[in-house]
């Protein structure tokens, strides 16, 4: 019987040991989990994807007057949807009282997403809102998975101002015109993105400047070019065009909207 008890004495210490190691790898091997239906949550289900973070070209503007004019869905999120990206999403904080880099608090929300410039560029279309909130683009592209900065939607405190007089274009030289623009009434810009765009409204250029100066087609200045061609483009005598300039805030808010046709005749 003394060997019966020895035994199995023995047999339930190891089953303890086992048991004790089973919880300790389980506890150790846990993955964290986040809320469902978060930008976090998102990434974690894809986790076979690599992550790019703050790759996705990608700013907010709203309130504007005399341009892209919604009613009901005043606030627009523009991105470039980059050749075969595909699943584009739009993600929002609740407040504008949380840390801007924590995607947990980053809620999927579907919203209108409808393509500009035939598809060169894309935005959510989002109704009014009533305090300053966070929000981020998401897109998958070659089997990654690509999310925008934090961008910062501002509709109430600074809403858009669009005008156009405050561009002047020089064309002493017909086909390569120069842009000067000035800051509008929000004088607060970190970047500045222009686009060329024919009668067909396709984009013929999309480049950022720093300065507040674009020459077509002198990329001296330009420090992104979202139509990196070979050959560049180039306008065509006795032609109409377009050109539209965006001046964005380091939070990814538009504050000044341009667009003002020019022709070569």
């Amino acid at each position: 019987m003394k060997n019966v008890q020895i035994t199995f004495s023995k047999k339930l210490k190891g089953f303890s040991i086992l048991l004790l190691a089973c919880l300790l790898f389980s506890c150790g091997d846990k993955e964290e989990t986040f809320p469902t239906n978060t930008l976090a949550s998102y990434i974690e289900e894809n986790t076979n994807l690599p992550l790019i973070r703050d790759s996705l070209i990608a700013c907010a503007a709203g309130g504007q007057e005399d341009f892209m004019i919604n009613e009901e869905r005043p606030i627009s999120i523009f991105y470039y949807p980059e050749g075969n990206a595909r699943d584009f999403l739009y993600f929002e904080t609740d407040s504008i009282a949380v840390n801007p880099d924590d995607l947990s608090q980053y809620k999927k929300k579907d919203l209108p997403d409808t393509p500009i410039l035939n598809g060169y560029l894309r935005h959510f279309s989002r109704a009014a809102i009533e305090e300053n909130i966070w929000c981020r683009v998401s897109f998958i592209k070659d089997d990654q998975l690509h999310i925008s900065n934090a961008i910062r939607l501002k509709y109430n405190d600074l809403p858009s101002e669009f005008n156009p007089e405050l561009v002047e274009i020089n064309q002493a030289e017909m086909l390569s015109p120069i842009f000067n623009w000035q800051d509008g009434r929000i004088a607060e810009n970190a970047i500045y993105f222009q686009v060329i765009s024919d009668s067909d409204n396709n984009l013929l250029s999309g480049t950022y400047t720093f300065e507040q100066q674009f020459q077509f087609y002198n990329l001296d200045n330009v420090v992104l070019n979202i139509r990196d061609i070979t050959p560049s483009p180039v306008l065509v005598a006795e032609e109409d065009y377009t050109f539209l300039l965006m001046a964005v805030s380091s939070d990814n808010w538009v504050n000044l909207i341009i667009e003002k046709p020019f022709d070569t005749r």
